[in-house]
């Protein structure tokens, strides 16, 4: 369903402190009146094509997916500073 007023919150994070960054964005989109955060984070890429993720992750946000896009009027995007691709390789 679509939210008129729905922001997606999307992260990367290794070792939690980009997901905690997220988790205080979502938690300010939440303040204002009428709106609602989608927290959604990605799967780490691998250079092995067999490796995969598992389809929901451990903890955490659940894996974004293409609705979360289409059905979100805005993006919030939580990645690492030192990262020269996202997620990182």
């Amino acid at each position: 369903m679509i939210t008129d007023k729905e922001i997606l919150v999307l992260y990367y994070s290794q070792h939690g402190a980009v997901r905690q960054m997220a988790q205080f964005i979502a938690r300010g989109v939440e303040q204002v009146d009428g709106a609602r955060a989608r927290l959604r984070t990605v799967a780490k890429v691998s250079a092995v094509c067999e490796a995969t993720e598992p389809g929901i992750p451990d903890d955490g946000a659940p894996y974004v997916e293409l609705r979360d896009l289409e059905e979100c009027i805005g993006l919030a995007w939580a990645a690492p500073p030192v990262s020269a691709t996202w997620p990182p390789r």
